[in-house]
């Protein structure tokens, strides 16, 4: 039996929802409201139809986007100037902050959490579940020493002999950081799965495995088992820009031949139950996903 135009958007409704609850948990922690997600939304929304008219040849005027978005040619004109007021706008697309990656992975890392899933104490130096590790793999080509520094001025950590490096979490903004990563991170893993691809470009490597395991401990298990896994395989990502000499005079290479490209890994861990709880007892489902990506700048 075929299904109605009503059932149908139903479906449409349900998806288009599930995409936005992860934005708005995040909103909600960190104290905003519908108007915030409304405004933003009609910003998104009018960016993206710029992108698409002028994809088609079209001259981009007040007039076609508000044709195109169902806004009015005075709420267009008015979002066209905070868009280009904007910080990001004038930013553009730059780089996770370093400090703020590796709070990030100290956070989130089982490898370096303790049994009750919080951010170890950890020694500056060590091969294992130590700082200088820590940056090693999730800051990149700095040193331990300097982003300890940009975390002691952030007054994220403070260290004795006998502890070791402690994460003050309550004097870190992880709200805002959380939602920046998410800003980040979303629209690659939207490319990536994406069924309209660049005509210019191959598609993706897009992988899902998942399965429900019987246990708390099996799911431990597993997020043990496969942060080495992700952890090899990332180091190997940057051996392999080393070896691609990465680190040459930018003079030698080409700005506008510049291609961004990367690999994601993340563990998730869920209740068959209810939310979305890290560790939390009973059946789990705790799929894997592998996201490579590849796209020109804007």
């Amino acid at each position: 039996m075929a299904k109605s135009q009503k059932d149908r958007d139903s479906e449409f409704n349900a998806t288009l929802v599930a995409l936005l609850l992860p934005i708005c948990r995040r909103m909600l922690a960190g104290g905003l409201g519908t108007a915030d997600l409304v405004r933003a939304a009609k910003q998104a929304f009018l960016q993206a139809a710029i992108a698409y008219v002028t994809s088609t040849g079209f001259r981009v005027s007040a007039s076609h986007l508000s044709v195109v978005t169902g806004l009015t040619r005075k709420e267009v004109t008015a979002l066209l100037h905070e868009i280009a007021g904007s910080p990001s706008a004038q930013r553009g697309e730059g780089q996770e902050q370093r400090a703020r990656r590796v709070l990030r992975g100290w956070k989130l890392d089982p490898r370096f959490c303790n049994k009750a899933g919080a951010p170890s104490n950890l020694p500056l130096r060590g091969d294992r579940k130590s700082f200088s590790a820590l940056v090693k793999l999730y800051g990149g080509d700095v040193t331990p020493n300097s982003v300890l520094r940009e975390l002691e001025r952030l007054r994220a950590v403070s260290f004795s002999k006998s502890r070791g490096l402690r994460l003050r979490s309550t004097r870190v903004d992880t709200k805002s950081m959380e939602m920046a990563d998410l800003a980040r991170l979303l629209p690659d893993f939207a490319d990536t799965v994406s069924p309209e691809r660049p005509c210019e470009g191959q598609p993706l490597f897009f992988g899902f495995r998942d399965s429900t395991v019987d246990s708390s401990d099996q799911a431990a298990k597993f997020q043990r088992t496969f942060s080495s896994r992700a952890s090899a395989m990332l180091q190997g990502v940057q051996e392999w820009l080393v070896s691609q000499g990465q680190g040459r005079s930018p003079k030698l290479s080409n700005p506008s031949n510049r291609v961004h490209v990367g690999i994601g890994v993340y563990l998730v861990q869920r209740s068959d139950g209810s939310g979305r709880n890290r560790g939390q007892p009973g059946a789990t489902s705790v799929p894997t996903r592998r996201t490579p990506k590849s796209h020109r700048p804007p």
